[in-house]
């Protein structure tokens, strides 16, 4: 990717680091993980333990996933999967600082 190039928005945390689509055709993943919430696109919306798949549609799978985790990334004061994707002035050791995710939040239309 060149540095002109656009960035995706993680759907999770509304990062815009992301190099490719989180999702294809389909809800097929990615598999890259956001440097921010460390979500990994078609592996941890599949994993999540706390969601019965049963009678579920991909969409709904992905979309509860994307709720609990998100959450998780909260209640984990916004903890950094790699903090080196980011300035200084975004973050506090490997904490993204507040003002910033509740930023990107709302950037995907979520309320903290």
């Amino acid at each position: 990717m060149k540095p002109n190039d656009p960035y995706y928005i993680c759907p999770v945390c509304g990062c815009n680091k992301l190099e490719d689509p989180p999702y294809y055709e389909h809800f097929a993943g990615s598999n890259e993980i956001c440097p921010c919430c460390g979500f990994e696109f078609g592996v941890d919306d599949f994993d999540c333990v706390e969601i019965d798949m049963k009678q579920l549609s991909d969409e709904e799978i992905i979309k509860q996933a994307h709720e609990i985790y998100r959450q998780n990334w909260i209640n984990h004061q916004f903890r950094l999967f790699d903090p080196s994707m980011f300035r200084e002035s975004e973050k506090t050791g490997k904490r993204l600082n507040v003002d910033v995710a509740l930023k990107q939040l709302q950037s995907i239309n979520c309320r903290t």
